[in-house]
Formats: structure tokens, C-alpha cells, sequence
């Protein structure tokens, strides 16, 4: 797992897999993965605390600082939860 202030994993290690970052606000969702085949599996990690919207889900599934969530979704969505106006992370594909 990366450390605050080290990026995303596949940054490091230069792997050629879908990955970024997650910089999102409370008011706006940050799209994640929009698959239109089938669905994937990707680890999301907080900074700060995230909620995680999978497949257009009435419910959402909170993230706190310093976690790691593996999802397997065609469709995962993030937004920053708790106190913070903001949240930070990254998320990497994983199969």
C-alpha cells in the first residue's frame, strides 16, 4: 500500500494497469470506473475518509482515512464523506 505523499502504487512500480487518483470535493462525485462489458475489480484507497457509490447503488459504502476497499463493479463512483470538504486517494485495477 502507498503512504500519504507517495502516489499512486502503479506510479512506483511502473505498471501499465488503470489507475489514478481521487480528488473530490463532498458536493460532486468523482467516476472511478465505467465499464460497459463486464464488471471489474478495483482497490480504492482513502486519505480521507470517501464514500463509494458501486453500480448506481441506493447505498454507499464508506471508506475511512488510511483504508484500502476492493470493489467489483462496472460502474464506481467517489466523493469525499465526514468532516473534510475534500478527499484524496487513488484507485488501481486489479482484475
Amino acid at each position: 500500500m502507498a503512504k500519504q505523499g507517495q502516489g499512486v502504487p502503479a506510479d512506483t512500480v511502473g505498471i501499465q494497469v488503470p489507475a489514478g487518483r481521487i480528488a473530490v470535493g463532498r458536493g460532486r462525485w468523482q467516476t472511478v470506473l465505467q465499464a460497459r462489458d463486464k464488471a471489474m475489480v478495483y482497490r480504492l484507497h482513502a486519505t480521507n475518509s470517501l464514500m463509494v457509490e458501486v453500480d448506481g447503488a441506493q447505498r454507499t459504502i464508506r471508506v475511512e482515512a488510511g483504508a484500502s476497499l476492493d470493489v467489483l463493479a462496472k460502474r464506481i463512483r467517489v466523493k469525499a464523506a465526514g468532516a473534510a470538504h475534500t478527499a484524496h486517494g487513488w484507485y488501481v485495477l486489479i482484475s
